[in-house]
């Protein structure tokens, strides 16, 4: 069998770091309600799939100078 490392559950800390948002922000998305997830025990954690939905969902930050294009 093949360790393909692919994880069907991610912790809060884990997508901390692939958005480079800070984990404290992760735990109120969770606390809020928008970021799906089930708790076991004292644990947080996000399914991969529903993370990459919410993750889709999220808009795209806009440039800096605030010039969207024309």
């Amino acid at each position: 069998m093949t360790n393909t490392n692919l994880t069907m559950a991610l912790t809060p800390e884990q997508i901390a770091a692939d958005t480079s948002l800070h984990v404290n922000t992760i735990y109120q998305l969770i606390k809020d309600g928008k970021l799906p997830h089930i708790k076991l025990g004292r644990r947080y954690l996000i399914s991969r799939v529903e993370y990459e939905k919410w993750l889709a969902g999220q808009p795209t930050q806009p440039p800096a100078n605030g010039v969207t294009g024309s």
